[in-house]
């Protein structure tokens, strides 16, 4: 089938690249006017609902009498969205039971515990809760974070019974605090099958990526054990999805998975690591297509995100030495000096990014030395 009608919910630059790069007619429906689509398509902007009424009350005023074969969500805010949108404009169906899980985090840790997926305990925040009785439960701190967001947005440590403000609405949940590396498995499904997986190492959380992540054979084995528990459990029939994990010293505790690509440039940097197009990938996947894998990585890979903190930038130093490194694939610094830098409240707000490729591990490990060393965005 080649006569596509697609509708992009939550649009992606590499996405939508690859859809102008085929020629498939796309419309979109964003949440802010960023991209265009044709002048012969639609875009639609208005807010991605979290209630399922307002989603399909959008659908009818925005798209009446319009028929798409597939629509393809994004980020993480258009996956429910589009789960109930596919059944109103008759594209490719998908669950909207595993849309729901995959964006409220506490029913996604409901459902998982029912299945003895092992995570950090957890319960939902509330008004009538006791905050002697949570510490005493959850220790100290206490992670508290939206159940609908991604990329850490909203995410608090609350390290005193004093200082916990009970949350009210049940918009939040509360966790155990796990010191431990984290890790993510971002795999492509089709037909419900992983077709292919790949490892990346948190190596600086919030900031550098690792990809592939370095582990031993048993490691590997478990994670992607875990993975594939998860997404079978969850029915995931097709498309991405990105599982974040901690690395404790008893095993692997499963965090949170989206069905959605990845940020944090990771899905720049597994171009780079195993030399193929992770973009045109994932519209395979959406699109029922057959797509070809490598089994092997060609290089060691990673991403630096980029974020001075809060403040004013005063400076940005050492970009002619970033350049001058021959592993360096993509750079970009998107600040300049009197620009005003707000505090980081999402993983997916940077002033920049790299992507860098070496042979070895090793040789990745201390070209990200070099970079974080060279590269300053001074701010007062």
């Amino acid at each position: 089938m080649t006569d596509y009608q697609v509708l992009v919910i939550g649009p992606r630059r590499g996405l939508i690249d690859v859809l102008r790069a085929r020629s498939i007619p796309f419309s979109l429906w964003q949440e802010k006017d960023v991209f265009k689509p044709s002048r012969l398509q639609k875009n639609v902007t208005a807010p991605f609902w979290n209630s399922a009424e307002k989603i399909r009350e959008q659908v009818r005023k925005s798209f009446p009498g319009n028929q798409y074969t597939h629509i393809i969500a994004g980020t993480e805010a258009a996956v429910l969205p589009a789960a109930i949108a596919r059944r109103q404009l008759g594209a490719r169906l998908s669950s909207a039971a595993t849309g729901t899980r995959c964006r409220d985090k506490l029913v996604m840790k409901q459902y998982l515990g029912e299945f003895g997926i092992p995570m950090t305990r957890y319960m939902a925040d509330s008004a009538e809760l006791d905050p002697q009785e949570v510490f005493a439960a959850l220790g100290t701190p206490i992670v508290r974070k939206f159940r609908k967001s991604s990329g850490g947005k909203g995410l608090q440590y609350i390290h005193r019974p004093e200082d916990y403000v009970p949350g009210d609405h049940g918009l939040s949940l509360l966790e155990r605090y796990i010191d431990a590396p984290e890790a993510s498995i971002e795999s492509f499904i089709d037909n419900g099958r992983i077709r292919f997986t790949n490892i990346t190492h948190y190596q600086v959380k919030g900031h550098t990526n690792f990809i592939p992540a370095v582990l031993d054979a048993e490691q590997q084995r478990t994670l992607r054990a875990l993975n594939e528990r998860v997404i079978e459990a969850l029915n995931i029939g097709w498309g991405m999805t990105h599982l974040e994990v901690y690395l404790t010293e008893r095993g692997p505790l499963f965090g949170e998975i989206a069905l959605r690509p990845p940020g944090g440039y990771i899905m720049n940097a597994i171009q780079h690591a195993w030399d193929f197009n992770p973009w045109e990938a994932f519209l395979a996947m959406e699109l029922g297509e057959a797509f070809s894998f490598p089994s092997e990585p060609v290089c060691y890979a990673a991403s630096e995100v980029l974020h001075p903190g809060a403040g004013t930038i005063v400076s940005v130093r050492g970009k002619s030495t970033v350049l001058d490194e021959q592993g360096v694939r993509e750079f970009r610094i998107k600040v300049k000096p009197g620009d005003v830098m707000d505090g980081r409240s999402g993983l997916g707000q940077d002033a920049g990014f790299v992507v860098h490729a070496s042979a070895t591990a090793q040789e990745r490990l201390a070209l990200h030395e070099r970079i974080v060393a060279a590269l300053v965005i001074e701010i007062k």
